[in-house]
């Protein structure tokens, strides 16, 4: 896969829209002793070293010593801790991104671990992260937005970067630009309420259905169907978030009934929609009151 198929325009576009990405603050402070941030399954996070020594530390891993003003890209399954390093307590600042399940996976970027990059090191990232610094402190109206955007633009930056250094090679993105995949996962993205199996969507890869299961499952860590159901649900959540009725939500993902669609759901997520819709409001009114 060549680093100037990834950048046409089309192909981060269509993944960044699909996934309806939107980044959010989510942190910021210094570390004072050892730092473990909350990494609910489903999220990625940018961490921006804004000042002094940190180090990244796990059992049974070599510690990562950061020295210098870095940006992290991590997975929810990053387990790596922060400690502080100097004896001025390092300043950082992190955003957080919720790709929740709609791809049936728990890393969408098809990263593990942590990636570390020297903030001179991320080209055109250097005014980005002043940018958002200088966002941050101003504390203005709008903050909260424009971070976001911000942030926005660094993940695009920060994805960029770890395609030309070889760093990403599954996941959600990843299959997106695979010459096999491609076709299939657009086919699935595009046209949610089609009825589609296997077969149909080997015959658009160009594969037997039992090299295309293989190929899928490798660089999705989930079967076939099974995506095309992640992803109906991660819709219907979209669509749910926006006050679209639920009948409507069915009807729009290809379901034969609204029953059906709540069997579905509840499936994947452990609770009706109904039940799904309510939770989020909850979670809106403790956040406007916090």
């Amino acid at each position: 896969m060549s680093f100037d198929r990834l950048t046409n325009p089309d192909l981060l576009s269509e993944f960044f829209e699909r996934v309806r990405l939107r980044g959010q603050f989510f942190y910021a402070g210094t570390v004072q002793g050892v730092l473990d941030l909350d990494k609910p399954s489903g999220m990625a996070f940018i961490y921006i070293l804004e000042s002094g020594d940190l180090d990244l530390v796990r059992p049974g891993a070599p510690v990562v010593r950061l020295r210098e003003p870095s940006v992290l890209l991590c997975p929810s399954s990053c387990r790596y801790k922060l400690r502080s390093a100097s004896i001025d307590y390092p300043r950082i600042v992190c955003a957080s991104f919720d790709f929740g399940q709609s791809t049936g996976q728990s890393s969408p970027l098809g990263v593990q671990d942590a990636l570390v990059f020297a903030r001179s090191s991320v080209q055109n990232a250097a005014p980005l992260i002043d940018a958002i610094l200088n966002e941050f402190h101003a504390d203005a109206p709008g903050r909260q937005r424009g971070l976001s955007m911000l942030f926005e633009y660094l993940l695009v930056l920060l994805v960029r970067k770890s395609f030309a250094e070889g760093l990403v090679s599954k996941g959600l993105l990843a299959s997106m630009v695979d010459p096999r995949l491609a076709c299939a996962l657009l086919a699935i993205h595009s046209n949610p309420d089609r009825d589609w199996n296997v077969d149909a969507l080997a015959a658009l890869a160009g594969m037997s259905r039992s090299a295309f299961c293989q190929h899928f499952q490798k660089m999705l860590d989930v079967a076939p169907i099974a995506y095309l159901t992640a992803w109906r649900v991660k819709l219907a959540k979209d669509l749910i978030r926006d006050g679209t009725e639920l009948k409507v939500v069915a009807a729009t993902l290809g379901y034969s009934s609204q029953a059906a669609f709540t069997r579905a759901f509840a499936r994947e997520l452990g609770m009706p929609p109904a039940g799904w819709r309510r939770s989020i409001a909850g979670d809106a009114a403790l956040h406007q009151r916090a």
